[in-house]
């Protein structure tokens, strides 16, 4: 019989990541849904509550004895450490920006990693990409708007997730390399929950009391955010950090157009052309990333 047609690897990672578009999105909504009633701290306790017991039922199922077995464990502090940073920025751009312009700046992370991948990955990038990276950095400026006088906090948070989702971009392709992801993501939550159960001991009044239709929003986040770490921790098993970053690019129009329709946000026309010179970054990093895994499949002659 002849044996089924196994997916390309690149092809699982695109999925994955697109997948990953889809749970990044609905975990803005309800971020921003809960800005008005709980506290940030709040937010991130019940967050990292949430997603724990589908994440460790998952690995015990995958894995068993060794479900929690990791080998990098240098490298998985610094996930734990730059994830942890990663989802306070994010959250807090979120409840403090309009949602498409906090996704943006959060989602022009694939800049900074082509930025980084010369020095930390030993990647080569060409006129091409550095031409983009200096054109999406130019539409991170436009937002930002730093020469105005009037930037906000909530901008710095923004460039701060951006800046945060890129380390952790590559960190998880190390451990991509020699660990489990399902195993590298018990690590991340387990550890997640035991600062913010930490932060919540010391600040015990920025933990608030939640009524019943808030409560399950906040176990809604805590799934999708179950969801949202296998899928993209699984993604950069499968394809280089550049390209499953720069999939996410499409996170930004989707929640531009959720941020007018739901909240009624209504980005500024800077902020807009400052959206589509990072979006069109984006597509030339996703376009040579592209074309060098064409040339690196090609048979020698």
């Amino acid at each position: 019989m002849p044996r089924p047609l196994a997916l390309p690897r690149s092809l699982v990672g695109v999925a994955l990541s697109l997948l990953a578009v889809l749970f990044g999105v609905l975990t803005g909504i309800l971020v921003k849904k809960l800005s008005t009633d709980v506290t940030l701290v709040t937010t991130i306790f019940y967050r990292f509550l949430f997603s724990l017991p589908i994440i460790f039922i998952v690995a015990l199922v995958m894995r068993g004895r060794d479900w929690l077995h990791i080998r990098q464990r240098k490298t998985m502090c610094l996930r734990v450490f730059f994830g942890f940073c990663g989802i306070m920025f994010w959250f807090l751009s979120v409840r403090n920006m309009p949602f498409g312009l906090a996704t943006s700046l959060f989602q022009s992370s694939v800049i900074f990693i082509t930025l980084m991948s010369p020095f930390l990955l030993n990647e080569k990038v060409g006129i091409y990409r550095w031409s983009a990276v200096i054109a999406g950095l130019s539409g991170v400026v436009i937002i930002t708007n730093p020469f105005s006088g009037a930037m906000t906090l909530a901008a710095f948070f923004g460039v701060g997730a951006a800046l945060s989702s890129a380390v952790l971009a590559i960190l998880l392709r190390r451990l991509g390399k020699g660990d489990v992801p399902i195993s590298v993501a018990c690590w991340y939550n387990g550890s997640g929950f035991v600062a913010a159960g930490i932060v919540v001991l010391l600040f015990p009044s920025q933990f608030d009391a939640v009524s019943q239709p808030i409560f399950f929003d906040l176990v809604w986040l805590g799934v999708i955010g179950a969801g949202l770490q296998i899928v993209l921790t699984t993604a950069y098993r499968y394809a280089d950090a550049v390209a499953v970053a720069s999939m996410r690019y499409l996170q930004m129009p989707v929640s531009a157009v959720a941020g007018y329709v739901i909240f009624a946000e209504v980005m500024t026309p800077v902020e807009i052309f400052g959206a589509l010179v990072i979006i069109s970054s984006c597509l030339v990093i996703a376009w040579r990333e592209l074309i060098r895994a064409g040339e690196a499949n090609q048979p020698g002659i």
